[in-house]
């Protein structure tokens, strides 16, 4: 499968089948909560009057920085297009299957499970086609009606 997988991106063997699955959920779960804590810094900073574009440089250069503060925020969150080309949805359906795995193996998820809980309710909210940056845009009106 490797030729025909290897125009689509890395291809990195994981284990036995099924395997490949697990991971990629379990990366999911942990870049969407990742991007709801960076959403909810972001937003606190700029209540605390700091512009949001600083937020994300200065976190940039510290050890808060992530995929979330290096590439969703500077390409989709600041400049407002939330347009990562990923659905909120399939985001939330990942992060199910993550903690759902975690459970069936006997292993806790509980900050998975409380960031499926947000993304959840950030969903009942937004438009069904919402892009998974728009978690940003929700954590900002959510928390300032």
């Amino acid at each position: 499968m490797r030729p025909i997988l290897a125009p689509l991106g890395k291809v990195r063997h994981v284990g036995e089948t099924g395997a490949g699955h697990a991971v990629k959920a379990i990366n999911n779960l942990l870049a969407a909560t990742n991007l709801l804590a960076a959403a909810e810094g972001v937003a606190a900073g700029r209540r605390f009057g700091v512009d949001p574009g600083v937020i994300v440089e200065t976190i940039n250069a510290a050890s808060g920085r992530s995929a979330a503060t290096e590439l969703k925020f500077p390409q989709n969150i600041l400049p407002e297009t939330y347009d990562s080309g990923f659905a909120l949805a399939l985001m939330l359906k990942d992060m199910r299957i993550a903690t759902e795995m975690a459970r069936s193996v006997g292993v806790p998820a509980t900050l998975g499970e409380q960031a499926v809980e947000l993304w959840s309710r950030a969903a009942a909210e937004l438009d069904p086609a919402a892009d998974q940056t728009d978690i940003a845009r929700w954590v900002d009106r959510s928390r300032n009606p």
